[in-house]
């Protein structure tokens, strides 16, 4: 969770307006524990002197990490769709409507506690207690494929892949219009929106002010097939991983997902914003080469299905 600071203030007063959930002294206690990040730098004073444009960073799994009676509860009712797994990794074909993992708002019923069930020791595996084996994430109503390491030593052989660009990942996504352009490279630099704290915005001019809120973006994109009248599947590569990057980048081209209410798609076809990863490439642990494919869950082929008949 990420905010754009408009005004010269103290750090625990700011949070305390802008996250009502918590009172002052308990941001002031959260901030001392580590969970808050001023322009990527953990801050651990709350009188922070903070300045207009600073970009403050909520880990929302230290603000549960903090709470002694917490703990991830294995939950053998989710089914997990495994796609590929050996001793170190596993990959998983997450359905939409699926929560990676715990948030402040949804302790269970997430991706994560389904792990817990079937991996009991990918406890502990990662960097953050509450988030055991996750290495990158899936919106919670994106679908598609999710690498997860069962061990520490995995954990860490894929994080050095995501952060050199060493994993291949393409989404396919379904888009309201049709591009003029076939194919192409969207490098709009994204910050937080300063109006609604769960967007993100387009920087649609480059900006050179160092601002440390605005981060570079890259998503390369072609487009698959004309859909019906008005709609496109696109394949989208990402370069980078900033958080919604593709949503937002599509949405800036005037092409915005389609069910993706956040992002300003207008169809009514789709309950959720219709993005599915479908391909990952990328080295395990073992030195094994993997690729791997996932079909387009039933709602998605449906909403193709209808507008071809339509």
């Amino acid at each position: 969770m990420e905010f754009v600071v408009e005004k010269n203030e103290r750090l625990d007063k700011f949070l305390a307006e802008h996250h009502k959930k918590f009172s002052r002294t308990q941001w002031q206690r959260f901030i001392k524990d580590g969970a808050i990040k001023v322009n990527d730098h953990l801050a651990v004073k709350p009188g922070t002197a903070l300045k207009k444009g600073d970009r403050i960073t909520i880990i929302e799994e230290k603000l549960s990490a903090g709470e002694k009676e917490f703990k991830i509860e294995p939950e053998p009712d989710t089914p997990l769709k495994i796609a590929y797994e050996d001793k170190d990794i596993a990959v998983i074909d997450k359905p939409a409507g699926l929560l990676t993992h715990p948030t402040l708002s949804q302790r269970r019923h997430t991706l994560v506690n389904a792990l817990v069930h079937r991996y009991p020791n990918i406890v502990g595996v990662g960097e953050n207690p509450l988030r055991p084996g996750i290495v990158h994430r899936l919106d919670k109503d994106t679908s598609g494929l999710l690498v997860v390491a069962k061990n520490q030593n995995a954990f860490m052989f894929l994080k050095e892949q995501f952060m050199k660009r060493g994993v291949i990942k393409k989404y396919l996504a379904l888009v309201e219009g049709i591009p003029k352009e076939k194919g192409g490279i969207i490098k709009y630099q994204i910050r937080p929106s300063k109006k609604n704290r769960l967007r993100k915005v387009a920087v649609l001019k480059e900006d050179i002010s160092g601002k440390k809120s605005v981060r570079a973006a890259e998503t390369s994109y072609k487009v698959i097939k004309q859909v019906g009248e008005t709609f496109s599947l696109v394949e989208a590569m990402p370069k980078t991983g900033r958080t919604h990057q593709i949503r937002v980048h599509l949405a800036a081209i005037g092409h915005p997902v389609v069910g993706d209410k956040l992002y300003g798609a207008k169809s009514g076809l789709a309950k959720r914003q219709l993005l599915h990863a479908a391909y990952l490439s990328f080295t395990a642990p073992s030195g094994k080469k993997i690729a791997l494919e996932s079909d387009l869950p039933n709602d998605f082929q449906a909403a193709i299905n209808y507008l071809k008949t339509d």
